[in-house]
């Protein structure tokens, strides 16, 4: 609105603020009434203290508005704000009649009178002609799709002098052409806790004297602040109730659980994560701008490893809201539109509750799109496609950390490029140490104090899972017992080795001992612990990314080194080096399969397609040719690292006893073993 005695923009809100300051004088009241605008629900109440600020900020089109004509966007804060946003602003644009000085002092004046003296009110001016709008606004459970009839009216409209009044939550979602026609672009504030103060007069007409935290509006979503009103309710209780409802919605009961200082293994994750919380707290502070701080991030690791505690305890190490979503849990929303608006929802609901962790967990449920069969494509390809627009780091989303999970980096390609989750780092099962350290975890302090819980863990393949497991199974037997925890209760539910016979675990640590040495000749400095449990066994080692052919076919070798380390030794490979997809042969195929048809690295510069262990069959059935390179590759390579092998035969001999004996060794060690044992010159028998 615009006071044309002055000549200078104001809003509905401050002509009604001096109002209500004339009234309060008036009546030596310190509070009196609003008389306007006649807000009845919450929602709708918040959303006119947001236009007031909006406009309020932008007075060239808070007088657009008075002059009608033109074409105006107005941008929400969420899908679930363009319903109210309308309302409100249609009232906004109706608002009430203003009294000048003379008027408000003869009715006031009228008001004194007794009751028996009868004078009449002034007259209230007729309402002006207010201009007319075409309104337009997204809408619905699925995206609103813009048809050329929508442009034909719009341009109608304008045409008839009308003006056009936009609503949407992301201009991204609005044709390029409207968004370069508007006049104005007005973006809604979101909530604070002055914006609550604000909203709470309108809708009570009380000022309140209690206030709600900024980071606690993000929980505020239309629903609950309409749900929230009660009749004949003062402000303060309307904030009461809301602050109550935020508190309780953000879990701000303060976080006791473990700290990201007290996190047993995932050394690279913990560190990253650290860094980030430092940085956050800068953030926060104002002393370092968004763009400087890590926004994505991918861990990729077996199911059990800890990554979801991971996202829970880095939140709760940042004192930050933790938003989660995954693949299941929008699928279970329904068909495909309610899938996608389930989706929007999350990331919508973090933009709200911004600063906060976003959490996504099984992403790699997503299948890259050059994976799809064609029976799924069109369905699979939509989702992927939508994942991909709402973590897109070009769209608007300061304060929300992207920190997905997923069990192997067989994901969109896409999604692990600078802008979205463009650092990955891999989470594998713990060690020794830390096993043990997550189990005295769970186990608390109250429970086998001061017992060294490394000999329970000692040579074990086992995830975090799994020791959370333990304890509890071991808490619960002596709690039913009535008595205090023995070793014995852990040993108890703690798995053992099934036993195997002596052959079989030789050549385990044989096989496991072939990978760990053509590791640390291929990747010096990169093994960081070799492990035979029975007949379970693994080498973990730092893998970096592949830069080259070369270092792609080094990791073949290494790959193949077990099967090698069997020939050399043994006389003949056992089947421990092929079979399932996640086998030593299977991930080699696999790898050499994506270098040839996907990267170009066979006899032809040509794509065939993005080669994962879940398609590498398919993929070579249906081009024989590329099937025959893939096992010339293999062949070539499994020379190579048996001419690699068989001069380090001691060093294998070596290694494999210690896993016999002691059923691990660090990559330290085994890095000096290699180093000290002479290259024999002696064939292999």
């Amino acid at each position: 609105m615009t006071d044309t005695a002055t000549d200078v923009p104001i809003t509905l809100a401050a002509a009604a603020k001096r109002y209500n300051a004339q009234v309060a004088a008036s009546l030596e009241m310190e509070q009196a009434p609003r008389p306007s605008p006649t807000v009845a629900t919450g929602d709708c109440a918040t959303a006119w203290a947001m236009l007031d600020r909006g406009l309020a900020a932008s007075p060239q089109i808070a007088d657009a508005l008075d002059k009608g004509g033109c074409l105006i966007i107005v941008e929400v804060p969420g899908l679930d704000w363009v319903r109210p946003v309308r309302e409100t602003l249609k009232l906004y644009l109706s608002g009430p009649t203003e009294m000048d000085d003379a008027q408000f002092t003869t009715m006031m004046e009228t008001l004194a009178l007794g009751d028996d003296e009868e004078t009449p009110l002034p007259e209230v001016p007729e309402e002006p002609v207010r201009p007319e709008w075409a309104w337009f606004s997204e809408l619905g459970e699925k995206d609103r799709h813009w048809a050329p009839h929508d442009i034909d009216s719009m341009t109608t409209a304008l045409g008839n002098g009308k003006g056009v009044i936009m609503l949407a939550s992301r201009l991204d979602r609005m044709p390029a052409s409207v968004r370069h026609a508007a006049d104005h672009h007005l973006t809604l504030p979101t909530l604070d806790g002055a914006a609550m103060t604000v909203a709470a007069h309108v809708l009570t007409g009380h000022h309140p004297s209690i206030t709600i935290d900024d980071r606690l509006c993000g929980y505020l979503n239309p629903d609950i602040l309409r749900l929230s009103r009660r009749l004949g309710e003062d402000g303060d209780a309307w904030i009461r109730r809301l602050r109550s409802f935020a508190s309780l919605a953000s879990q701000a009961v303060p976080y006791d659980g473990p700290k990201l200082v007290d996190l047993h293994g995932m050394d690279d994750a913990k560190a990253w994560g650290l860094n980030l919380v430092h940085d956050l707290k800068e953030y926060l502070a104002g002393r370092l701008p968004w763009k400087e701080v890590d926004r994505g991030c991918l861990l990729v690791g077996p199911t059990g490893t800890g990554k979801t505690s991971f996202a829970r305890i880095l939140s709760g190490t940042a004192g930050l809201p933790l938003v989660t979503g995954s693949h299941s849990l929008w699928q279970a929303a329904g068909h495909l539109g309610l899938m996608l608006a389930a989706m929007r929802r999350t990331f919508e609901q973090a933009r709200a509750q911004a600063p906060c962790i976003l959490f996504i967990d099984e992403i790699d449920a997503f299948q890259d799109r050059q994976s799809l069969r064609s029976n799924q494509r069109d369905y699979s390809l939509q989702v992927v496609n939508a994942l991909l627009e709402a973590t897109d780091g070009t769209l608007a989303r300061d304060g929300v950390v992207l920190l997905a999970a997923a069990n192997g980096l067989s994901v969109d390609p896409a999604l692990v490029r600078p802008g979205r989750l463009d650092r990955v780092i891999m989470v594998s099962l713990p060690d020794d140490q830390a096993l043990a350290g997550i189990l005295r975890q769970h186990l608390g302090p109250d429970h086998l104090p001061g017992v060294d819980l490394l000999p329970f863990v000692s040579g074990m393949t086992a995830s975090g899972a799994d020791a959370e497991l333990w304890a509890r199974d071991a808490k619960r037997e002596a709690r039913r017992a009535g008595r205090s925890l023995t070793p014995e209760d852990l040993l108890a539910h703690i798995p053992r080795p099934e036993t195997v016979s002596p052959d079989l675990h030789f050549r385990v640590a044989v096989h496991e001992a072939g990978h760990a040495v053509a590791a640390a000749v291929e990747l010096p400095g990169k093994v960081q612990i070799v492990k035979v449990h029975g007949d379970h066994a693994g080498v973990r080692f730092e893998l970096g990314q592949f830069d080259t052919e070369a270092d792609a076919r080094a990791h073949i070798r290494i790959l193949l080194a077990g099967r090698a380390a069997e020939e050399l030794r043994l006389g003949a490979a056992g089947f421990g080096a092929g079979g399932p997809v996640n086998s030593d042969l299977a991930r080699a195929t696999s790898l050499a399969a994506a270098m040839l048809a996907g990267h170009g690295f066979g006899d032809q510069l040509l794509w065939l397609g993005n080669a994962v262990p879940e398609n590498t069959h398919s993929l070579l059935s249906a081009h024989p040719t590329l099937a025959e390179q893939v096992g010339r590759m293999l062949a070539e390579e499994h020379e190579r690292v048996l001419a690699l092998l068989r001069p380090r035969l001691p060093a294998i001999d070596q290694a494999a006893a210690i896993l016999v004996e002691r059923g691990s060794m660090s990559g330290h060690e085994l890095e000096e073993l290699v180093a000290a044992m002479p290259i024999s010159t002696e064939a292999a028998p």
